[in-house]
């Protein structure tokens, strides 16, 4: 009999111990908005801009980045030139351009002279490929600028050839 207590006694401590661990449950791995990016299915790049185009002082084209995007990424190229004599292209310095990324709040404060900063900026050149890490999205589109700006003040006019494209690449 006394081993009959002794067991009981011993199940009713082992029993007891998990429920006296029990105080407010804590979710460790909680569900941040993080949680909710996703690749998905993989998604067709997106043109931004494509082809040939004048470009007096600066140039803006818009795109966007749908929501729950992992890995987005801005790349293409863009070379650029101005025209000389007998209509020559000349694509050295002179025709360097800068390329910069900006958000929407970004965009604002450079058109409204508050700023200039960038997601990203590309050096002047006249000759460039571009491959862009973008932020993730979570629930929301992300709205960008991609602005293309004289490296001078002169007054010919450059031609910026441009192939950009968005692409969404599946995290490995």
């Amino acid at each position: 009999m006394r081993r009959h207590l002794i067991l009981a006694s011993l199940a009713i401590a082992l029993l007891s111990v998990p429920a006296c661990n029990r105080g407010p449950q804590h979710d460790l791995n909680g569900d941040s908005s993080l949680d909710r990016v996703s690749q998905g299915p993989r998604l067709a790049p997106q043109r931004v801009t494509h082809g040939l185009a004048r470009l007096d002082k600066s140039q803006k084209t818009p795109f966007e980045v749908p929501p729950h995007q992992l890995t987005p990424r801005l790349q293409g190229s863009f070379t650029s030139f101005v025209q000389g004599a007998g209509g020559a292209r000349i694509n050295d310095e002179s025709a360097d351009v800068e390329l910069m990324v900006m958000t929407e709040e970004q965009y604002d404060a450079y058109i409204h002279k508050r700023s200039a900063e960038a997601l990203y900026a590309i050096d002047p050149s006249h000759d460039r490929s571009v491959s862009i890490a973008l932020p993730a999205t979570q629930a929301d589109i992300a709205h960008y600028y991609a602005v293309f700006r004289r490296n001078n003040d002169d007054k010919t006019p450059v031609w910026v050839n441009a192939d950009l494209s968005v692409v969404f690449e599946v995290s490995p």
